[in-house]
């Protein structure tokens, strides 16, 4: 009897709007395959925008070109006012809808606090997905899982809200669980809520934000779902100038390393651990290793080969002209600040820019991506 194809999974991480540089990926990849060719992924998993990337493509895994073109209409036609009130009209209304209501007697409920208001990226989820689609794939065969991770402020543990085969457990562990559930927009919308910048989303009971705020194990949901390959399209930072040691940190220059860090670190650790439990497990006899609980996972990790600071000082005066108000009078530059302004600033040539880097990368790596893929 042949052996059974691995499973590959799609790993795609959180950036904001960085996230259209996995969309030039995915694109580059699509365009080896024929036009109705099933998706090379079986499992997708994501973080933030890498989560709405991720269900997006998901929806279409029997045909995976029609999937990536439709994700790739999307974001070259993105622009600030379709994620968040972009206006002057509308962030003033957001803020002093927030500051009142923090002024009501306690008994009243608040609601989640963010700067900007995030409901016309609900509206553009609610047209661009069909959710009922990520069923149809799942009983046809052609999708094994797809997962969605989100920060619970209320337990604080990482939270990935699962839909799949039957055969997929959910799991609990110290720091995190795994919940099987119907994938739809207020996951995407807690998995995307930034900290401070977007508000979080109730989903039951309790409330959500980015997951990428306690993720410590970024790709214990592929592994828990079976995954034999994991494909990360990771959206480090490459920052190529060192900054001015003698420069004080600003706001912007704070929030834009806390960002960072919250998006990337934790990767490179999880990588190292399992790297570490392969080389363990390849020296064990092939004996010992079948009755083990655990197994060896192939990995291969993308990320962008230029930094996407130069890209968001270039582009940053498209940002409307209230947003970028609103960063001035918090103390931030949208220019010199540009670590932070690379993660809001949604704006198509920016967004172009990226995702033609995104194109390119893979297409200079395509003989490693086809030799994993196939």
């Amino acid at each position: 009897m042949g052996k059974e194809k691995p499973k590959i999974s799609l790993l795609l991480s959180g950036g904001g709007a960085r996230a259209a540089y996995q969309v030039g990926v995915l694109k580059a990849i699509s365009e080896w395959y024929p036009r109705n060719h099933h998706s090379p992924f079986d499992i997708y998993c994501g973080t933030s925008a890498g989560a709405i990337n991720a269900t997006a493509i998901a929806c279409y895994a029997s045909c995976f070109r029609l999937g990536v073109k439709k994700l790739e209409w999307i974001w070259a036609r993105l622009h600030s006012r379709r994620v968040f009130r972009s206006s002057t009209f509308g962030i003033t209304q957001h803020l002093l809808h927030q500051l009142l209501a923090r002024l009501q007697a306690p008994y009243h409920p608040r609601p989640p606090f963010g700067l900007l208001d995030n409901r016309p990226l609900r509206q553009l989820l609610n047209q661009a997905n069909n959710y009922a689609r990520l069923e149809h794939q799942i009983l046809a065969g052609n999708l094994h899982g797809i997962s969605v991770t989100t920060s619970s402020y209320k337990s604080g543990k990482t939270i990935s809200f699962f839909q799949g085969q039957q055969s997929i457990e959910p799991w609990t562990h110290s720091t995190s669980k795994g919940r099987r559930s119907l994938i739809n927009t207020e996951h995407l919308l807690a998995s995307s809520a930034i900290p401070f910048v977007f508000p979080a989303s109730r989903i039951g009971q309790a409330y959500y934000g980015d997951g990428s705020i306690h993720q410590l194990t970024p790709l214990r949901p592929s592994m828990k779902m079976g995954a034999d390959k994991i494909l990360i399209i990771d959206l480090i930072n490459q920052r190529l100038k060192p900054r001015d040691p003698t420069q004080a940190p600003g706001l912007g220059m704070l929030t834009g390393h806390l960002m960072d860090t919250i998006f990337s670190d934790t990767m490179a650790a999880e990588l190292e651990h399992l790297e570490y439990t392969n080389n363990l497990l390849h020296k064990l006899p092939e004996a010992e290793r079948e009755t083990m609980a655990t197994k060896a996972v192939e990995t291969l990790h993308l990320f962008p080969s230029q930094s996407f600071e130069p890209l968001a000082q270039a582009f940053y005066h498209h940002m409307p002209l209230a947003t970028r108000s609103l960063m001035r009078l918090l103390g931030i530059s949208p220019k010199d600040d540009s670590a932070l302004t690379s993660y809001i600033l949604f704006e198509p040539n920016y967004i172009h820019a990226l995702i033609h880097l995104g194109y390119v990368d893979a297409q200079e790596r395509e003989g490693e991506l086809r030799s994993f893929l196939e």
